[in-house]
C-alpha cells in the first residue's frame, strides 16, 4: 500500500514539473495581451520618460467635453493665486448645468448672483471636482479679461505645448449653444501631453487627490463637493478630470500610480449610456501597461540610413572626395510594440566627425531613436573601412605609385647616365696621360 502511494506521488510531481513550464508560458502570454477596449480612442504613457505603452487611435481627433477644463485649470493655476476673489459674471450666469447655479445643487442652489465673489481656490475646486460650466467662465474672463481672449490663451497655450492638433473654442468643453454640436478637439495622445502638464502643478494636482471638498459661497453657504472622478484611490487612480456629452461620450484623462511609478492614462469617446465603461476600459489598459515589456521592432544589421562623407586623397592633403557609408543598428532597437511608436519612430545619425577616414578607423556611430516625446541612445555602425576607400581610389593610388615607379626608375637611369659619363670622361682623360 505505501508503495502504491509512494508511486502514485511521484507520478503526480512529475505531472506537475512537466505542465509548469507551460502554464508559465500560459501566464506570460495572459500578461501581454491587449485590451479590447470599447473607448473609441486611448493611450497610456509613461508619466517619467513620456513612452506610449498602450494605442488605440492615439493620434485621431476627438471631442473633449469637460477634459477642456484641464487647459482652463494650467492657465488659472499659472495666473492667478489662491487667494484672487473671482466674480461671478453674466456670462457665468448663463451657462447650462452643471453649475453652482443648477438645481443639481439643490439644497445649496441659487447661490450667486452676478458680481459676487469667490476665492480662487475654492473657484479651482468648482472646476476640477464639481466640473462647473459656470466656473470656467468665471476663470476665464478673470484671466484673460474676456472669454474670448482666454480662449485664444488656450489655444496659444496649446500651441507652445506642441498640440498641432487641439483647438478650444470654449473653456468649459460644452457644445456650440447655436448648432449643439461639440467644438473643442484633440487627440488622445496630445491630451496625455496637457494631462502631465497640468498635473505638474502643485495647486492642480492638490485639487485633483481630493475625493471631496467643503466650500463657502456667497451668503456663508456651505455646501460639500463630491469628485467626479469616481475612481479615485481604486487601481491606482491619483487624477484626472472626467468629460462628458452627447458627441464625446464618456471621456476621462489623469493619472495612476503603482509600485511608484506613474502612468498616464487618456480615453475618449467612450460609452454615453455607460458612466463605468471608461473606467473598465482604463483599468484593463493599466493592468496591460504595468507589466508590458518592450519588444524587437529593429534588428541589429537593420538598415537606418546613410551619410555622405568627406576624406582628402591622402588623409590630410589631396583633392577632396565624397563617399556614402550605410548605417545599420548594432544592437536591437526594442519599444513598447504600438502604432504610435511604430509609426512615429524617427532615428538620427550622429556621427562624431563626416570625415570619412576617422570614420572609417572608428566605425560606431551613435544614434538617437525619437518617438514623439521620448528617446533614447542607440549604437550604431557603417560599412565603411579602410579598405573601402582605397578601393574606391584603386585607380588613383595605382597611377600614382606607377608614376611613382616611372619617377624612380628615370631618377635611376639619370643618375646612372650621370655616372656613366663621368666614367667615361675620367677614362678618357687617363689614356691622354
Amino acid at each position: 500500500m505505501t508503495k502504491r502511494k509512494t508511486l502514485k506521488t511521484l507520478a503526480l510531481a512529475l505531472s506537475i514539473s512537466l505542465l509548469a513550464p507551460f502554464a508559465s508560458k500560459v501566464h506570460a502570454t495572459e500578461k501581454v495581451n491587449t485590451p479590447e477596449i470599447i473607448s473609441k480612442a486611448g493611450v497610456v504613457v509613461d508619466y517619467d520618460t513620456g513612452e506610449v505603452i498602450y494605442d488605440k487611435n492615439g493620434n485621431e481627433k476627438m471631442y473633449l467635453a469637460s477634459t477642456t477644463k484641464l487647459m482652463t485649470a494650467l492657465l488659472f493655476a499659472e495666473n492667478a493665486k489662491k487667494t484672487d476673489q473671482i466674480v461671478y459674471t453674466e456670462t457665468a450666469l448663463a451657462q447650462p448645468p452643471y453649475t453652482m447655479q443648477s438645481e443639481q445643487m439643490l439644497p445649496y442652489g441659487k447661490s450667486f448672483k452676478v458680481g459676487d465673489t469667490i476665492d480662487a481656490d475654492t473657484a479651482m475646486k468648482e472646476l476640477l471636482l464639481f466640473s462647473g460650466n459656470d466656473a470656467a467662465y468665471m476663470i476665464a474672463e478673470h484671466v484673460g479679461g474676456t472669454s474670448e481672449k482666454f480662449i485664444q490663451m488656450m489655444n496659444d497655450k496649446a500651441k507652445e505645448l506642441g498640440l498641432i492638433n487641439t483647438h478650444f473654442e470654449n473653456p468649459n468643453g460644452l457644445p456650440d449653444s447655436v448648432t449643439g454640436k461639440d467644438v473643442n478637439y484633440s487627440t488622445a495622445y496630445e491630451l496625455s501631453i496637457l494631462t502631465k502638464k497640468a498635473y505638474e502643478n502643485e495647486w492642480i494636482r492638490e485639487t485633483m487627490a481630493l475625493s471631496n471638498a467643503t466650500v463657502t459661497l456667497p451668503g456663508d453657504t456651505i455646501i460639500h463637493l463630491e469628485n467626479r472622478n469616481t475612481e479615485l484611490g481604486k487601481n491606482g487612480n491619483i487624477g484626472g478630470k472626467t468629460g462628458v456629452t452627447n458627441d464625446a461620450g464618456t471621456c476621462f484623462a489623469g493619472l495612476y500610480e503603482r509600485n511608484g511609478r506613474k502612468l498616464i492614462g487618456v480615453v475618449l469617446k467612450s460609452d454615453r449610456n455607460d458612466n463605468d465603461a471608461r473606467f473598465r476600459d482604463l483599468n484593463s489598459m493599466m493592468d496591460y501597461s504595468y507589466p508590458a515589456e518592450k519588444q524587437v521592432i529593429k534588428k541589429a544589421g537593420d538598415e537606418v540610413g546613410s551619410l555622405e562623407l568627406e576624406y582628402k586623397l591622402f588623409g590630410f592633403f589631396g583633392p577632396t572626395k565624397t563617399i556614402t557609408a550605410n548605417v545599420t543598428l548594432s544592437e536591437d532597437l526594442k519599444l513598447y510594440n504600438n502604432s504610435l511608436n511604430v509609426n512615429n519612430l524617427k532615428i538620427t545619425l550622429n556621427p562624431e566627425s563626416n570625415n570619412a577616414w576617422k570614420l572609417a578607423s572608428k566605425n560606431d556611430i551613435p544614434l538617437s531613436a525619437t518617438v514623439l516625446d521620448s528617446a533614447l541612445e542607440v549604437k550604431g555602425s557603417s560599412d565603411l573601412t579602410v579598405f573601402k576607400l582605397i578601393k574606391a581610389n584603386m585607380f588613383v593610388y595605382i597611377a600614382i605609385v606607377l608614376a611613382i615607379v616611372i619617377v624612380v626608375i628615370l631618377v635611376v637611369l639619370i643618375i646612372k647616365i650621370i655616372n656613366n659619363r663621368k666614367r667615361y670622361s675620367r677614362s678618357r682623360r687617363r689614356r691622354r696621360y
